[in-house]
């Protein structure tokens, strides 16, 4: 209701104008020339309102052609009752001057609601657009995620049963602590497959877990550390599966290939509402472990999984440096924004 008497307030102000000008050029009283001019604007914005309400689906032009003989013939009596009182009928010019009002008013009103009606629908398809847009990147995510999923899980699920037959032979107290932590990780790793984010600390304890498992096929060649900064809300949540290949890889490329094993230490902190996420080994080191890797692709392929993910969840503030370290091996670095 407040939109309609919005719209009809916007055709009297123009109504006002437009008898202003007509006073000028064709002469009368003021009163003549605006009763004249209201009534042709209403006309010709209630006609057009009725053809949209009655007939939305005709064309432009056939609406259009509607309206423009609506306000033609009911603005001419109108012209008729202002100009004799329904007496003598108006002069062939008096008429040429209302025909000329008619089409002024109704081309001004119908390409003034015609340019909104268009704008509107363009913002429309945007939004409808964006909405698809951000459909199609979460869609994305979750497939990369799948696929990031199922190039971790089997070969590592092929390793920690073959450990764990040899240890229920030789070590069943082993056994038994590796089975802990082997349904621990299944138990995160189901619950992660079905969440776009989780806890960074379900996703520490799913870490936890993992490490362990690798600690116990490892032996004493791996060690490893976790550091949370007292910044750190260990509520606050992230992206499942961003940190765990980085861990992966540095096992697998750094600490495994070498004859002396060495540290893992994955450091959690947060700066300027950004996660800085840090990996880092003491394994072969950058050059070595990317010679060794040649002929492996699911490094680069999980890297390449991260930093996709990384751009499609937060475009440019998200990043993944991989360099070398102090200690010899490896530093990979994430840095992406932090939902608090």
């Amino acid at each position: 209701m407040v939109k309609l008497l919005s719209e009809y307030l916007r055709i009297l102000i123009l109504c006002i104008v437009v008898a202003l000008i007509t006073k000028k050029v064709w002469g009368g009283s003021y009163s003549l020339n605006f009763g004249i001019s209201l009534t042709y604007g209403f006309v010709a914005f209630s006609t057009r309102k009725l053809m949209l309400h009655l007939k939305p689906n005709w064309p432009h032009v056939l609406k259009y052609a509607v309206t423009i003989s609506a306000t033609t013939v009911l603005g001419s009596i109108n012209v008729w009752w202002w100009v004799s009182g329904f007496g003598v009928f108006p002069a062939v010019n008096a008429l040429i001057y209302s025909l000329i009002l008619a089409i002024f008013l109704t081309t001004l009103l119908y390409q003034f609601y015609l340019n909104r009606e268009q704008s509107h629908k363009l913002e429309t398809e945007r939004k409808e657009a964006e909405l698809l847009q951000a459909q199609q990147q979460k869609t994305l995510v979750q497939s990369q995620l799948k696929v990031l999923q199922s190039q971790i899980e089997p070969h590592f699920l092929f390793n920690t049963l073959a450990n764990l037959k040899m240890l229920i032979r030789h070590d069943p107290q082993k056994a038994e602590l590796l089975l802990d932590n082997f349904s621990d990780l299944l138990r995160f790793s189901l619950n992660k497959s079905r969440s776009d984010y989780v806890s960074l600390k379900d996703e520490l304890r799913s870490l936890e877990s993992y490490l362990a498992i690798q600690q116990i096929r490892l032996g004493e060649r791996l060690q490893y550390r976790v550091e949370l900064a007292e910044t750190v809300n260990p509520s606050t949540e992230v992206p499942p599966l961003l940190i765990q290949p980085l861990v992966e890889n540095a096992i697998f490329h750094g600490i495994e290939p070498s004859q002396k094993g060495g540290l893992v230490c994955l450091r959690v902190a947060t700066k300027a509402s950004q996660w800085i996420i840090e990996v880092e080994d003491s394994g072969i080191g950058l050059q070595a472990a990317t010679n060794k890797s040649k002929s492996n692709k699911h490094n680069g392929l999980a890297l390449n999984n991260i930093k996709e993910r990384l751009a499609t969840l937060y475009q440019e503030e998200g990043k993944l440096q991989i360099s070398s370290n102090q200690l010899g091996g490896v530093t990979a670095r994430l840095e992406f924004p932090c939902a608090q």
